[in-house]
């Protein structure tokens, strides 16, 4: 059954026509550019794109976002391509959107809904699930005005709302309700997430970001040998995938790949998907993936380097991976390594480059880390606990009484080990 003020996805019929605005801060060409995205966007939701009009303005028209006159032209344009959807790759306004929709007698959306309703498509696990409901009541709620007609009516029913309350305050009231109660269960399932979370024994943890679409699960694939969903399209990977990297003498490290970041990512979708990228957040090592053949691969770089800085990712270091070198001229990929001295250059597709960056990322998280045995009173279970919590893959063992754990760790914590109250700390040559 449907649950009340669910948005649901849409069909996959429509004929969808695209608009884009080019404001003094945002030039033409880029404005083309950003509707090719949501050109694939809507591609990816299921809509066949039949036309598409970038305007030039000097500020956003209250009423109708484009003006009168070109919403006029638009309708003009729709009926001309048989359109049933018009799509804004910017934010309309409830009062925006409402306007347009008289005016051109169609669906009139905006970039965050398309976004929505992809992310409802790819949900497959009941945290992902979650996310996105909670994430398109929060967009619904100030747009319930357009969504029901029925709302600005009194409402009538025994024991459903209080002297006087509109049907608009009933469905308000129950919308916080299903948020809170959405809420609730994340809470649940984050705790959860918590338990395995604590159950890393020591190993790294090295997670995967980078704008959609730029190869992240191939190259997962390609670092652990694992079956993963690798499909041409934006927003293929929503729930986390973590496996295993093996390395050359050091023992595993945990890999994670997660939703991929796009520009004008909503606020409230990152909020809600925050539980999820909390395994990113957590990471000893960012292999921040770009798509190196994107012509605004540059703009997709400080996208994925704000969104970090958004969910609080910490002071882990980064590799920085250009990937697709193959879809490269000569000249362009020598340029980019002149000027990413540091990155590696990578085509996970052809698997070139993929050693390099395996040697890269040992020698970032064991470059400057110790070999030790430390040995602590088997009895102690918050010692043992707070010295393998500092070790990377943790070999754990008893002598009698005596627990032994064996592992590597990062030269800075070693004062923090050594403080370990009973811990008896040798080095291993």
């Amino acid at each position: 059954m449907k649950r009340a003020f669910e948005v649901t996805t849409r069909a996959s019929v429509e004929r969808a026509y695209l608009v884009g605005v080019s404001l003094p801060h945002l030039p033409m060409e880029q404005a083309r550019e950003h509707l090719d995205e949501l050109a694939q966007l809507a591609e990816t939701a299921g809509a066949d794109v039949v036309g598409r009009v970038v305007q030039g303005r000097t500020r956003i028209d209250g009423a109708t976002y484009v003006g009168s006159g070109m919403a006029e032209r638009l309708k003009e344009e729709c009926e001309r391509h048989d359109a049933n959807l018009l799509v804004f790759d910017d934010n309309l306004s409830p009062a925006q959107a409402r306007n347009l929709e008289k005016i051109l007698g169609i669906n009139v959306i905006d970039r965050t809904e398309l976004i929505l309703d992809i992310f409802a498509r790819h949900a497959k696990t009941q945290q992902a699930q979650i996310q996105v409901e909670l994430a398109q009541l929060t967009y619904a709620l100030p747009r319930l005005t357009r969504l029901w007609e029925h709302l600005s009516r009194q409402a009538g029913g025994i024991g459903l709302r209080g002297p006087g309350e509109t049907q608009l305050e009933v469905d308000r009231r129950r919308i916080h309700q299903r948020m809170a109660a959405l809420r609730r269960q994340l809470h649940k399932v984050d705790t959860r997430r918590e338990t395995l979370r604590q159950g890393r024994n020591g190993m790294p943890l090295v997670a995967l970001v980078g704008y959609t679409n730029a190869g992240k699960s191939t190259l997962m694939s390609r670092l652990t040998g694992a079956e993963v969903l690798v499909e041409d399209q934006v927003f293929a990977t929503l729930d986390t995938t973590t496996r295993k990297l093996e390395t050359k003498g050091h023992g595993s490290i945990l890999v994670v790949d997660t939703v991929g970041f796009i520009r004008k990512l909503p606020d409230h979708l990152v909020t809600s998907f925050k539980a999820t990228l909390e395994d990113t957040a957590r990471a000893d090592l960012f292999l921040h993936v770009v798509n190196a053949a994107h012509p605004a691969f540059l703009e997709q770089l400080e996208v994925t380097d704000t969104t970090l800085r958004s969910i609080d990712a910490g002071d882990a270091e980064t590799i920085h991976v250009f990937n697709k070198i193959d879809e490269l001229p000569l000249e362009e990929l020598d340029g980019l390594r002149e000027r990413y001295q540091e990155a590696v250059f990578i085509s996970a597709r052809e698997g070139v480059g993929i050693e390099q960056l395996r040697e890269k990322i040992e020698e970032h998280l064991y470059g400057d880390n110790l070999e030790v045995e430390v040995k602590i009173t088997a009895a102690d279970g918050r010692g043992i606990s707070r010295v393998q919590k500092l070790l990377h893959d943790a070999q754990r063992t008893y002598d009698g009484d005596t627990c032994v754990l064996r592992g590597t760790i990062e030269s800075k914590l070693m004062g923090v080990l050594e403080s370990v109250v009973g811990a008896e700390v040798r080095f291993i040559i």
